[in-house]
């Protein structure tokens, strides 16, 4: 029980960028599960599978629309590339920032659920990012 109210305690305390800021962040949607930590890890993962399946559908996109400009300068725009890499780039990272976040922690278990919630907001983010621009 302490460790789940110190875990939504640096939650809360958590700088993050503005953007992120505008919504709940996961652990919170999950709340619910706050004294059930397989529901809640459960209640995490699908808000990332969720999360995962929006950022493929707003990358599909984006791939199509760097197709047009690349046919409309083939050999100069390599707009597809250059999204193809700033997306595998944006995963490494993302994958990396999570991990570094949670081993702050070093709570066993809370860590995991602190790296998908990680994971899940900056995945969100490159979502609504791809889909402004």
């Amino acid at each position: 029980m302490l460790s789940s109210i110190v875990f939504l305690a640096l939650l809360a305390a958590q700088d993050a960028p503005q953007t992120l800021q505008r919504d709940f962040r996961p652990s919170v949607e999950c709340a619910e599960h706050l004294r059930d930590d397989d529901a809640r890890a459960d209640c995490l993962r699908d808000l990332l599978d969720d999360s995962e399946d929006a950022l493929d559908a707003a990358l599909d996109a984006a791939r199509q629309e760097a197709d047009e400009i690349d046919a409309d300068f083939p050999g100069f725009a390599n707009a597809r590339s250059a999204l193809d890499t700033a997306h595998a780039a944006w995963v490494s990272y993302r994958d990396a920032e999570c991990a570094r976040r949670a081993s702050l922690l070093l709570m066993g278990d809370g860590g995991n659920d602190l790296e998908r919630d990680c994971q899940i907001a900056l995945t969100r983010a490159r979502t609504a990012e791809l889909l402004e621009n």
